[in-house]
């Protein structure tokens, strides 16, 4: 991961808008996390569903994802399936497949202008940081939201509530608070957070008042995906491996697939 903003950062309990995971993990630069985060961001917002087998676990598509990052990656990830199976030492081909949707996601980076080659002096300078690109100025705003994400998720329970209760937040009640925190799951698992967060997700589900039966038992789905989460992340974080090493070894020429044609042939996402 990049350093740290020499920067007032101050904390966030909202994503940033129009951002995916993908692209989050390569501006912070910690790509290794990437598909792990990006899988369990679509199992949160049930785009798919995770269910766990004597062997590893099975992914069902259940939906269509909103942004080009998400599309490409659901692409990559299923083929022409609606089920994906993960085993732990057994993802390489999958992981083969997804260096293109990671490719193109750091192309859009480059193109809207939020990110840029690393140049070949600190490559040289620094050989084993293997992140081939870098935030931009213009990405300043989104990478301390991101920051104020992980302080927020890092922050103890009483704290993060000081934030919910100040003017910007005041949520209303203990299922909007533990609906906060699940849309998070995904970037705690970016930041290597999961442990902590899945053990605060599970009190606050124990702790839910009995007024909300209804409202809880419609987000039993979640609660199954993000329960396999800390366990899931060993899996994907392997597809994740693959990709960051097999693109560091070959250079950010091939990241980009030959940078002008990949530009060319991109659409754009909305980040604003």
């Amino acid at each position: 991961m990049l350093p740290r903003p020499d920067r007032i950062i101050v904390p966030q309990y909202t994503a940033p808008k129009n951002l995916s995971l993908i692209a989050a993990a390569e501006l912070l630069g910690d790509g290794k996390r990437a598909a792990a985060a990006q899988v369990i961001d679509l199992a949160v917002r049930k785009v798919i569903a995770i269910t766990r087998t004597k062997r590893g676990f099975t992914l069902t598509r259940q939906g269509e994802a909103a942004g080009t990052d998400e599309q490409e990656f659901l692409q990559q990830f299923f083929g022409r399936a609606s089920t994906v199976r993960l085993a732990r030492g057994r993802n390489r081909e999958l992981g083969q497949r997804l260096r293109t949707s990671q490719r193109d996601a750091i192309a859009r980076l480059v193109a809207s202008g939020l990110a840029a080659e690393v140049p070949l002096w600190r490559k040289i300078l620094v050989p084993w940081r293997k992140q081939p690109v870098e935030p931009t100025a213009l990405a300043a705003p989104i990478v301390d939201h991101l920051w104020g994400v992980h302080d927020y998720v890092k922050l103890a329970e009483q704290d993060r509530f000081r934030v919910l209760q100040s003017p910007e937040g005041a949520l209303r009640n203990e299922l909007d608070v533990l609906l906060l925190n699940e849309k998070l799951l995904p970037y705690a698992v970016l930041f290597g957070l999961e442990k902590q967060w899945m053990r605060e997700l599970s009190v606050q589900y124990r702790d839910l008042p009995v007024e909300f039966t209804d409202q809880l038992n419609e987000l039993l789905v979640i609660v199954d995906a993000a329960g396999l989460a800390f366990d899931l992340v060993s899996a994907v974080a392997e597809i994740s491996t693959l990709v960051d090493a097999t693109d560091a070894l070959e250079g950010v020429g091939a990241v980009f697939g030959g940078i002008g044609e990949a530009l060319s042939n991109l659409e754009l996402p909305d980040l604003g």
